[in-house]
């Protein structure tokens, strides 16, 4: 459910019941003079603080270094009032010197000179820059020409344009981040994927492997010979390929463009005329450049979905796509293969223990003997981290991790050292925790312990067998989301807090993806705090003892505070069991009267990966602009959101995907209007975007909910989970795994307010009448997966309050369908709604269209919570 945001020229059409509108416009007619409305809201407060309109007075927020090298020295860029600038900064125990990498006023008025178009020192025209690997200069582009910067001799020169396809020059740095996650491992099935060069060399660079029409070859660079080593390659059943139908160009543009497909195909939207039909495979080569290995997707049987390009000339498209949907018997299924070098062909392993497991977090601990990798059953609930041995076949298995009632989120293997001690995350006592292994398997102890989180491995040093790990809800008296990093030795001793502070500490990410505030040798941490009522501060740290060695920036937010901006306040209430602590922040009108009453509105995402719940400093986007019109905006957390919290708080909702967080809502929301009398809960609205789009349609369906809540706008919802995709359903709601032969099949459909909100996967899911059974070898292929989610739409006729149902039509990842079944079941109901279709949009509404749904979604909370009806016609003032 991402949230992708691109600029499009497109129309809205705007269907369905108009009633409501009407009816508003019948109680309050355009005539009536602005003085005579008793609620109107303050659109010009509003508007002054929309988010295009904040744009050019919203500075960096952090400092992100970027390191040369294997060095500790950084540059960053930084923009504030007094325009934007390249710093560069050389650390030391006594703090360092910090200055400008180059003049921009020597810079601006060389590429004024060579690109004949004027700019200005203060508002250059590029953010990212590339050094050579001498560090002596750096490259940058602007209008699609590359340009070379000499340091010593403060030069620019013009290289020419940019051509497509072309592949990093030998003499740039790539990887520049340092830190990075250290000490082995390796990426799911990355494997160098990245970059527009179709070769994936081998680290002795001998020989290269490419594909072209679903097939390998393997090239070797001396002798120049190509070896075709793949026969069978089909579509969906690929090694790889460049798809240039037009079917692939439009899809590439609903999800951004370009990228990895998930059948291991690289495809480009730029690229869909390219006459090179040979591509990058996804293959992962070991360390001693004498193997590779490649999971290879088979969705052949795996079942298109359908969408229809209106907006198409001369005439509408028919889009297609392969998707699988829970329960269902066809699913992508992952393979393993692999080549030796001087074997004539890559081979199949059979690695398979369970049915339809997926493969990942594939690597080469030392050399190209030993692969290992981790497999992960279907229902999502058991994992193995298993070793082959390349020339035997052999299979050892390392270890096994399991859970009932919930799934496992297995992080990638990391190693203390090449050949050393590996850490594995496991959440075994209800806390997600890294425990030392030995290398050949075998639990040697806890490298952390408590009862906290310990989410990800920042950093490993492989001489001194040093740690660092960041995590969630250790330090007391904050708030349980903030994050800090530690240090901590590999035997587990030395535990250490590098960055105290009652503050969110943010990982900045490099280029790479890999948290980038470790610098290489581990002597300095790059340090980002803030909290959303605290202004973002960077100070660099010494890595040991976490002492601040200086400060480096703070966040601009002068200009804003000029306009009248405040930050949100954070809070924490308690959650309906009167136990569990929930943290959430409110947004108030800039022009704040106590003695007020005010309208309040719950912005909700519910998960379960993530909370929709600010920790660090935000601006307020969307939710702070629609305050502006005279409402409360709340944000809170609930019970089976965060993973950054407990196994239990996590996975409260497993078995119950609908219905799980509106509970915690209402009681957040009732404990705040007890202790702010300017909130007046007769007065409540809701809404969000994607799961917080089914959220919404589900407080405003089901009882008691359906009370509290008056009006709600729903974005793009998974209304239907049942039509949504496999993985994220049968991972959050969880899966029965029945005998074939057993015909009981079914039972009633879930329903709501009954439904059993623990008891394992089938809980509340309406196939409880199949008798679950263990898979193991012997019945791996005689097993099938049972699965009900309950939806929105067998709740329609619950609806009481106004109720607004928006999706884009070329929605390609929470199908528009889902919002289409619940707006028919609501016609059936006989209940009145509003219904909006953007033309040509996908999950995240683009540009233009992205603006005029937050407008409409203004108006309908100002018309039916404020009584503020001006709507008469189709101008928008």
């Amino acid at each position: 459910m991402s949230f992708p945001t691109r600029r499009l020229a497109s129309a809205l059409l705007l269907l369905g019941a108009a009633t409501s509108s009407l009816q508003a416009q019948l109680a309050a007619p355009t005539g009536q003079p602005d003085e005579a409305r008793p609620n109107k809201a303050n659109w010009a407060l509003a508007n002054r603080f929309g988010t295009g309109a904040l744009r050019s007075v919203t500075y960096t927020f952090g400092v992100q270094p970027r390191f040369l090298g294997k060095s500790d020295t950084m540059y960053y860029n930084w923009r504030d009032r007094s325009g934007s600038r390249f710093m560069l900064y050389v650390p030391s125990p006594a703090g360092g010197t910090k200055r400008a990498l180059f003049d921009p006023a020597k810079m601006a008025e060389q590429l004024t000179l060579l690109s004949k178009k004027p700019y200005d020192a203060t508002n250059l025209p590029f953010q990212a820059i590339t050094f050579l690997k001498s560090h002596k200069a750096f490259r940058f582009t602007v209008d699609t020409v590359r340009y070379e910067w000499t340091l010593a001799s403060e030069s620019l020169k013009s290289l020419g344009r940019v051509q497509r396809n072309a592949p990093p020059p030998a003499d740039e740095e790539r990887d520049t981040q340092g830190g990075g996650f250290g000490g082995g491992g390796g990426g799911g099935f990355g494997g160098g994927a990245a970059g527009r060069d179709f070769k994936n060399y081998a680290p002795d660079s001998t020989v290269f492997v490419f594909a072209r029409a679903h097939n390998l070859f393997l090239v070797d660079v001396k002798k120049g010979d190509t070896t075709k080593i793949s026969t069978d390659g089909a579509e969906d059943y690929s090694f790889g390929a460049r798809d240039t139908t037009e079917n692939r160009r439009q899809l590439n543009a609903l999800s951004g463009g370009g990228g990895q497909q998930n059948d291991g195909e690289e495809t480009e939207e730029n690229d869909a005329n390219s006459r090179d039909m040979r591509v990058r495979p996804n293959v992962i080569w070991s360390p001693d450049s004498k193997s590779f290995a490649f999971v290879r997707r088979d969705q052949r049987k795996v079942k298109d979905l359908f969408l229809v390009n209106v907006l198409a000339n001369p005439r509408p498209v028919l889009l297609h796509y392969k998707y699988t949907m829970p329960g269902e018997e066809n699913v992508t299924q992952n393979e393993l293969w692999l080549y030796r070098r001087g074997d004539a062909a890559i081979k199949q392993v059979n690695v398979r223990k369970w049915k339809d497991q997926s493969l990942q977090d594939l690597h080469w601990p030392v050399s190209g003997d030993k692969l290992r990798l981790v497999r992960r059953d279907r229902p999502q609930r058991s994992v193995d981290f298993i070793e082959l041995d390349v020339a035997t076949g052999a299979i050892k298995t390392l270890l096994t991790d399991a859970i009932e009632g919930a799934a496992l989120e297995p992080k990638p293997v990391r190693y203390l050292a090449k050949g050393g001690e590996f850490l594995w995350w496991s959440q075994k006592t209800g806390w997600g925790m890294f425990y030392v292994y030995g290398f050949d398997g075998g639990e040697k102890r806890a490298l952390t312990t408590g009862q906290w989180n310990a989410n990800s491995i920042v950093k490993i040093d492989s001489t001194t067998k040093q740690v660092w790990v960041s995590g969630q809800g250790r330090e007391p008296g904050e708030q349980l989301y903030q994050t800090h990093l530690y240090r901590v030795n590999g035997d587990g001793t030395g535990f250490t807090l590098l960055d105290a502070g009652n503050a969110h500490h943010a990982l900045t990410l490099g280029e790479n993806g890999t948290p980038s505030i470790v610098s290489p040798s581990g002597r300095y941490v790059y340090d980002t705090y803030s909290r959303m009522d605290q202004t973002p501060v960077s100070v660099v740290r010494d890595g040991l003892t976490g002492r601040v060695l200086t400060k480096l920036e703070e966040m601009d937010v002068s200009k804003l505070k000029e306009l009248g901006w405040k930050p949100a306040e954070p809070f924490s209430v308690k959650a309906a069991d009167g136990v569990t602590e929930l943290y959430g922040n409110v947004f108030k009108p800039f022009d704040f009267d106590s003695t007020k009453r005010y309208p309040v509105i719950h912005y909700v995402y519910p998960g379960p990966q993530t909370e929709a719940v600010t920790t660090g400093f935000s601006v307020g986007g969307g939710q702070m602009q629609l305050a502006q019109l005279g409402f409360i905006v709340v944000q809170v957390g609930h019970r089976g959101g965060s993973p950054l919290r407990s196994l239990a708080y996590h996975r409260y909702g497993y078995g119950n995907l609908r219905d799980y967080a509106l509970a915690d809502k209402k009681a957040a929301l009732e404990q705040l209007a007890a202790r702010h009398k300017y909130i007046d809960l007769d007065k409540v609205g809701i809404y969000g975007h994607s799961g917080g789009g089914f959220l919404t349609a589900a407080a405003m369906l089901l009882p008691p909910y359906n009370e509290f809540f008056k009006v709600g706008w729903s974005e793009s919802g998974n209304h239907d989970n049942n039509i949504y995709n496999q993985n994220w359903s049968e991972w959050n709601h969880g899966v029965r795994v029945v005998a074939k032969n057993d015909s009981a099949r079914g039972g009633a459909r879930a329903g709501a307010a009954g439904a059993q909100r623990r008891g394992g996967p089938g809980a509340g899911n309406g196939v409880g009448a199949s008798r679950e059974v263990v898979q193991d070898s012997t019945n791996i292929d005689n097993v099938r997966f049972e699965i009900r989610v309950p939806t929105n739409d067998e709740l329609a006729a619950n609806l009481k309050g106004n109720l607004a149902l928006v999706t884009g039509d070329l929605d390609n990842n929470v199908h528009p369908g889902g919002t289409i079944r619940l707006a028919n079941a609501l016609i059936k109901a006989n209940k009145r709604f509003d219904y909006y279709v953007y033309p040509g949009e996908p999950h995240g509404y683009r540009g233009a269209v992205g603006t005029y749904n937050q407008r409409m979604l203004m108006e309908y909370f100002a018309e039916h919570l404020l009584g503020d009806y001006y709507r008469g016609n189709g101008e928008i003032k």
